[in-house]
């Protein structure tokens, strides 16, 4: 078992539109002391990173309104240091790429553990 992280004073940005996947990420976020600010929408992630500072943005890219690619795409013109992880059930080595492609920092595959989302977490912000 890897180390979990303590993100004590850091603020995340969840974006996930799936209750029970926010409930299990809020869960997580608790156990591991960090301050979260959710978005059920591309838009309203959109907002929200445009008008606060986050030290990580959790990215859902299937989203109702617009894919969590392009909410990235459209962040990266105004920020381009925050750590974008994208979560996706897809295992494709294609829909990485692309996440990556537009601007991604990296990719977390659903269903994932604590200890995955932690060591990725630990890859960009201590």
């Amino acid at each position: 078992m890897s180390e979990i992280v303590n993100l004590t004073g850091k603020k995340l940005l969840v974006v996930e539109d799936d209750e029970m996947n926010y409930i299990y990420l809020s869960q997580i976020f608790k156990m591991i002391h960090g301050d979260i600010t959710r978005a059920k929408l591309g838009r309203e992630a959109l907002e929200l990173a445009r008008d606060n500072h986050f030290d990580l943005i959790l990215m859902d890219i299937q989203l109702p309104d617009i894919t969590g690619n392009d909410v990235t795409k459209k962040i990266r013109e105004f920020n381009t240091t925050v750590p974008v992880i994208a979560q996706t059930a897809s295992r494709s080595p294609e829909e990485t790429d692309f996440s990556l492609e537009c601007g991604c920092t990296d990719v977390l595959v659903k269903p994932f553990t604590l200890n995955d989302l932690s060591r990725m977490i630990k890859k960009y912000i201590q």
